[in-house]
């Protein structure tokens, strides 16, 4: 936090400065007036420029595009923008290395790092938390897209710390992608599953004890559902390496709610699958347990007021 304010009060003074002292603005761009005037408990209030909330208007659009051309015109022009940019710059690389997300499996530990100034996380496979030089990068969204356009919503290594599966999604809009690595390389693989997370329900991965593949939540896709369902009705599919994704094969989820969101978590030996199904947002969960041969049994209701359920040691759950 510290660090933060100082950066924050630094920069907000050597912009202020540089604008006070900066060039003459040019013309702003015209926006047009158009009147809309609604009443409310008996005084009548017109706004002039309604029509810029809707974004899906081209000529609104364009007006957008007006004023961030003026804008970048004369931030370019500024004299200190240079310095200014250099010494946030500065400030932002000074701050420490942050990690988050942290896995544990096939001996290496997972995380997600931040290494300012860069502006996305990226995920690093390292010996020890105690060692963090030996941290080496698995997939890095910097390098792979520099607009910055990429993130990681979520990440799952395999049981035996050989693959990632990385969800990756473009633009913010957290419609993921799995992508998959190999961890001594950190080459990524063919396999591009689609739709194994969104916004509504989030997404969840977990490999099967083997790395053969693994077990995702997937969203409808194509014509699955009408547009309105698109983002909804989660379900649990299984996704052998290698294989075409369109050919992947359903596991559980038809009878579930359409506000289900589901997190998948297999026991620490891999012999069994836990899936924990939420309904929606009100507290209530299910669980379902598969065993080694495949079969699914259902273990807790909505009604039973179980929250969370995992496999021990000795195999009880």
């Amino acid at each position: 936090m510290k660090r933060f304010l100082q950066v924050f009060f630094a920069t907000s003074w050597l912009m202020l400065t540089a604008i006070a002292q900066g060039p003459s603005a040019a013309k702003l761009p015209d926006t047009t007036k158009r009147p809309v005037t609604d009443e409310y408990q008996g005084v009548s209030v017109t706004d002039d420029y309604r029509w810029l909330e809707n974004w899906d208007d081209p000529e609104t659009k364009q007006w957008s595009v007006a004023e961030n051309a003026h804008s970048r015109e004369y931030f370019d022009r500024l004299p200190a923008r240079a310095a200014i940019k250099e010494r946030f710059k500065q400030l932002i690389s000074a701050s420490s290395p942050r990690y988050r997300d942290l896995q544990f499996r096939g001996g290496m530990l997972f995380a997600m790092k931040y290494q300012p100034p860069q502006q996305q996380w990226m995920l690093v496979a390292l010996r020890s938390a105690d060692d963090p030089d030996t941290a080496k990068v698995v997939f890095d969204p910097n390098i792979a897209s520099s607009k910055g356009s990429l993130a990681i919503d979520f990440y799952v290594a395999s049981l035996d710390g050989k693959y990632v599966a990385a969800a990756v999604s473009e633009n913010g809009s957290e419609d993921s992608n799995a992508r998959i690595f190999e961890v001594a390389t950190g080459k990524q693989l063919t396999d591009v599953v689609p739709r194994v997370n969104f916004a509504t329900a989030g997404g969840s991965i977990e490999w099967k004890v083997d790395s053969s593949g693994f077990y995702y939540t997937r969203y409808p896709q194509g014509k699955d559902r009408p547009p309105e369902d698109a983002n909804f009705y989660q379900q649990v599919y299984f996704h052998k390496l290698g294989a075409d994704p369109k050919q992947d094969a359903y596991v559980i989820g038809r009878e579930f709610p359409r506000i289900a969101e589901i997190q998948l978590h297999a026991s620490d030996n891999g012999r069994w699958l836990i899936a924990s199904v939420a309904n929606g947002d009100g507290g209530q969960f299910a669980h379902y347990v598969m065993d080694s041969s495949g079969h699914w049994t259902q273990v807790t209701h909505f009604e039973d007021g179980i929250v969370s359920a995992k496999v021990g040691q000795d195999d009880a759950l």
